[in-house]
Formats: C-alpha cells, sequence, structure tokens
C-alpha cells in the first residue's frame, strides 16, 4: 500500500497541473471537469485528459459528469499538503 501511494504521489508531483486538479478536488470536493477547468484556469482537454488518467490509477471517479476524490485520492491530497 505504502509503494502504491509513493507512486501516485510521484505520479501527481511530477505534473503542475495534476497536482492543482488533485487539490481542488480535495478542498471543494465534488465538481465536473469544467468547472474545474474554470477554477483552475487550465484548458478542457488536458483537464478530462488528467481526470481520466487519475480514474485509471483509482485516484479520482466520475459519477454523472461530477467528479471526486476516492479514499486513496483523499490520502494522497492530504499528504500532499504536508509536504507542501
Amino acid at each position: 500500500m505504502a509503494e502504491d501511494l509513493a507512486g501516485s504521489m510521484g505520479f501527481i508531483m511530477g505534473n503542475k497541473q495534476r497536482e492543482r486538479v488533485v487539490q481542488i478536488l480535495g478542498s471543494k470536493g465534488k465538481m465536473t471537469a469544467e468547472k474545474v477547468a474554470k477554477v483552475e484556469h487550465i484548458p478542457g482537454p488536458a483537464v478530462k485528459k488528467i481526470l481520466a488518467e487519475l480514474a485509471e490509477r483509482s485516484i479520482a471517479i466520475e459519477n454523472d459528469g461530477v467528479w471526486s476524490l476516492t479514499d486513496e485520492g483523499r490520502d494522497i491530497e492530504k499528504e500532499m499538503k504536508k509536504r507542501a
């Protein structure tokens, strides 16, 4: 589990936009991809790609067009706050 967390942390923290998407979902809760793009000033297609990558790694999940962090995603977001 710790290795998975470390690997996911590296994946997210290796890209500033990924980091911002995880942070906004962690702090604001559920959002649509469009809202994430608007709030974070990241192009919509980039946000959708990032969310798809996060979903592949079970960090974020989509339900009826609304995205949120999974339990693992929340753990990662908490760890990111500690390291900031």
